[in-house]
């Protein structure tokens, strides 16, 4: 396991120019049998990147170290055992006294004579419209219905409303009045939200994963620990994108993982998650996170583009370069090295095939790739 390297205050963001992160009271949890500190309320996977623990476990199958790499609840690189159960330390909030182990293999099943729990009976909702999605196409969705009058309720996995919008310390581009241009992503998501929360026939429900949709129509939600079955006349799915990979060698060390995961902990979460990064992708997504790390104090080493332009608004491309940040366009990344986390890529140009030219390899130290390569 990763040793930690720095205290839980010297890996959070105590200044930040544009948010201003809430001050929680403090609860103590153990990973691994090691006493640490986290806030109260932030998610597993956070509180153990602010003790500087990067690698949650080893693969049951060639023991490779694992970290996170949506940090959004879409994958399972995250997975640990929290107080015995194996739950996705990203969207899992940490407890006092929680117990927290790596998954290095996987839990046995309960032997048959093991005692049954008994199970209580299922409360089953009605509804007019379940919207599966606390995002923006979710609340938008809901506020159009709540006008109605519909009877709706709109269910997410996380804590709070707003999605990746949350994440987002940009200005917004395009019309005001069709998507509130001039206003900041996380602004707009607690404007939506609370558009939502004043209509009387919206019903919010939060830390609520939807679970099973049966051939019935029905559909089994978890709302803050308890199963429900919720009778929905219509079916809204609004869960959003997934972020893509991309396999390169070294692609699975611990530190190398989502643009968006990266939001959610410096953004969202207030983790200085690296000291130096590199960042694989030209788009939009690619460009802004970069300049998401140079407000949260941290360097960036460099930007890959495998197309011979950057796909992003020019607007934030020039910014970046204004920043002193090198973007190399016809590149890709060719390898990342290190032990139990990454400590070095190296790039190289590419032809119009997308054949590696021989002899153009660029090598840079970093601690974490970002990979922002388009969304599903």
């Amino acid at each position: 396991m990763e040793e930690q390297k720095k205290s839980t205050n010297q890996m959070r963001i105590e200044k930040h120019p544009i948010i201003d992160f809430d001050t929680c009271a403090e609860v103590e949890f153990t990973f691994n049998g090691k006493l640490l500190k986290a806030k109260e309320g932030e998610v597993i996977s956070s509180a153990l990147f602010a003790n500087g623990v990067h690698q949650f476990g080893k693969h049951h199958k060639d023991d490779s170290p694992q970290g996170i790499f949506c940090a959004n609840g879409q994958c399972a690189q995250c997975l640990v055992l929290a107080d015995d159960l194996p739950v996705k330390g990203c969207i899992t909030p940490i407890k006092s006294g929680m117990k927290i182990e790596s998954l290095n293999n996987l839990p046995q099943l309960p032997a048959d004579d093991s005692p049954v729990e008994e199970i209580s009976e299922i409360q089953q909702i009605e509804t007019d419209v379940l919207i599966i999605g606390g995002g923006p196409a979710g609340l938008s969705a809901a506020i159009e219905l709540g006008k109605r009058g519909m009877k709706t309720i709109i269910a997410d996995d996380k804590h709070e409303l707003g999605g990746k919008l949350s994440l987002q310390t940009h200005n917004f581009f395009g019309s005001t009045v069709d998507c509130y241009a001039g206003m900041r992503g996380m602004e707009i998501g607690k404007l939506l939200a609370k558009q939502v929360q004043e209509l009387s026939s919206v019903e919010v429900w939060l830390n609520s994963p939807v679970v099973g949709v049966f051939v019935d129509g029905k559909v089994g939600v978890v709302k803050n620990g308890n199963y429900n079955i919720v009778k929905p006349k219509n079916l809204l799915v609004s869960p959003g994108a997934r972020e893509r990979a991309l396999a390169f060698p070294g692609c699975d060390l611990p530190g190398v993982y989502g643009a968006g995961a990266f939001q959610t902990l410096v953004n969202r979460d207030g983790i200085k998650c690296a000291q130096r990064i590199f960042i694989i992708g030209g788009g939009n997504v690619g460009l802004i996170v970069a300049y998401h790390a140079l407000q949260a104090g941290i360097d960036v080493a460099g930007l890959v583009e495998a197309m011979p332009v950057c796909g992003g608004y020019k607007v934030h491309l020039d910014k970046i370069k204004r920043l002193g940040i090198p973007v190399f366009t016809s590149h890709t990344v060719k390898l990342a090295r290190g032990n139990s986390h990454e400590e070095k890529v190296i790039i190289t140009e590419i032809d119009k095939n997308f054949k590696g030219v021989p002899n153009t390899e660029k090598e840079f130290d970093v601690d974490t790739i970002l990979v922002a390569v388009g969304l599903s």
